[in-house]
C-alpha cells in the first residue's frame, strides 16, 4: 500500500512538473486523433491476449513498442490501453479528465520520427519491472530516455513510466 501510494505521489509530481515544463513553453498544438471509438475509463470487454486491442502487451518489449507507435500516430485510446501499473490500465484506475490531460501531454512529448534501443537487453528492477534505455528522434533533435514497464493482471505488460523531461523540447 505504501509503494502505491509513493508511486502515486510521484506520478503526480511528474505530471506537474510536466504541465509547468509543458506550459511554460507555450501549449501544445498537435492534433490528437484516435482511430476508436470507445471512452478511456470504460468497462472494457474481455478480449483474447493475442487480439490486437487487448490491454496491455504480451511482452515488456512489445508494450514499448506499441506505446511509442501509438504515441507517433497521435492514438491516445491505444496509448491508453498500454500505459498503467501492476494493477492494469491506467484508464481503469483514473479519472477521465486526468487521464486525457496525461496521454496529451505524453504524446506531444514523444513525437518523434523513428526511435532505437540503446541497450541489447532490459535493465531488471525491483518487483519483476523492466527498464528499457531508448533514443527519440524528431527532426535534428535526439533525445535518450528511460522507460520502465511492469507486468499486470493476466501477466500483460504495461508501459508505467517514461521519463519525459529529457524529450521536453520535442513538444513544440
Amino acid at each position: 500500500m505504501v509503494r502505491i501510494k509513493r508511486s502515486m505521489e510521484r506520478e503526480s509530481v511528474r505530471y506537474a512538473l510536466l504541465v509547468a515544463v509543458v506550459l511554460g513553453a507555450g501549449a501544445c498544438t498537435r492534433t490528437i486523433q484516435s482511430s476508436e471509438t470507445s471512452i478511456p475509463g470504460a468497462a472494457m470487454p474481455s478480449v483474447r491476449p493475442e487480439a490486437p486491442d487487448a490491454i496491455g502487451a504480451a511482452t515488456p518489449k512489445a508494450a514499448v513498442e506499441s506505446f511509442l507507435r501509438a504515441a507517433k500516430a497521435q492514438d491516445l485510446q491505444g496509448m491508453s490501453a498500454i500505459w498503467g501499473t501492476a494493477k492494469g490500465a491506467a484508464r481503469d484506475q483514473m479519472k477521465r479528465d486526468d487521464l486525457e490531460k496525461r496521454l496529451i501531454i505524453m504524446q506531444c512529448t514523444l513525437t518523434h520520427d523513428k526511435w532505437i534501443y540503446l541497450e541489447d537487453r532490459p535493465r531488471l528492477e525491483t518487483g519483476g519491472r523492466q527498464a528499457f534505455q531508448v533514443e527519440l528522434t524528431q527532426g535534428q533533435r535526439s533525445a535518450k530516455t528511460s522507460v520502465l514497464t511492469v507486468s499486470g493482471p493476466g501477466g500483460r505488460w504495461f508501459l508505467e513510466d517514461i521519463d519525459l523531461l529529457p524529450l521536453r523540447e520535442f513538444c513544440r
